[in-house]
């Protein structure tokens, strides 16, 4: 339990916002107050006197406390939390799972398949690389949890944005390439129109193995962030709970 435990209990009944961001800002309260302690401690006062000073300069106004609902849930963010959040019960788990499973199975048989990258787009090339990044963050995401344990730090969603980003960014690439190429295959048919089929069935094949990549690749991408989202908000509300067990 956290020594500011009473402070936070005070804001914690004053904030007019549902979890998880409830828990979020009086996570975030907590390291302030550790971290202005620790500050006050090293200018030579007492743990008496850097508890007083602390609680006073915490004491928060409704205004103070609305400005950091702001902060902590947008709509934009709320909207992400309602959709990992939907997946609570056992049961839903289970499928939503299973589904994942089931999605990188398929997508994996997909992309080990050299004649798909010869037929799709030289967007591949960007495409690629995007999913390796969001590879890499998901695991280092997923190691930070791992080290973290039941120790909370702001640093656990440090990589969710980032993930999240890189899986809509391979669907907007690959959506503006092959607009572009479906403009240079317009081109070529307004110089010779009568491949006009020629080029416009080439197109197609082309942009249907770019787009199995594309969509391959972020859904991978989108599920690791489904997940990784639904353990950071476990570990979040697991740590509120503890920092107020002996006052609510």
């Amino acid at each position: 339990m956290s020594r500011f435990a009473q402070s936070l209990q005070d804001a914690d009944a004053r904030l007019s916002v549902p979890e998880p961001a409830r828990s979020r800002i009086l996570l975030e309260l907590a390291a302030d107050m550790e971290d202005l302690h620790r500050e006050y401690l090293d200018r030579g006062l007492s743990e008496a006197e850097a508890d007083r000073e602390v609680a006073e300069h915490f004491d928060l106004s409704d205004e103070t406390l609305k400005e950091l609902v702001q902060v902590h849930d947008s709509p934009l963010q709320r909207s992400l939390e309602n959709l990992s959040g939907q997946v609570r019960g056992p049961w839903s788990r289970l499928l939503m799972v299973a589904l994942a499973l089931f999605v990188t199975g398929a997508s994996s048989s997909l992309l080990f398949r050299g004649e798909l990258y010869g037929d799709a787009s030289g967007l591949v090339w960007i495409l690629m690389p995007i999913m390796v990044m969001g590879l890499a963050v998901a695991g280092g995401q997923a190691r930070r949890l791992v080290q973290a344990g039941d120790i909370w730090s702001p640093s656990l969603r440090q990589g969710l944005p980032r993930l999240l980003g890189l899986s809509a960014g391979m669907m907007v690439v690959a959506g503006g390439g092959l607009w572009l190429e479906l403009y240079r295959s317009a081109l070529r048919i307004r110089a010779v129109p009568r491949e006009a089929l020629i080029h416009l069935v080439g197109w197609l094949h082309m942009a249907s193995a770019t787009l199995v990549i594309a969509l391959s690749g972020a859904l991978v991408l989108g599920f690791l962030w489904f997940f990784l989202e639904a353990q950071v908000r476990r570990q979040e509300l697991a740590a509120a709970a503890n920092l107020l067990e002996e006052v609510r």
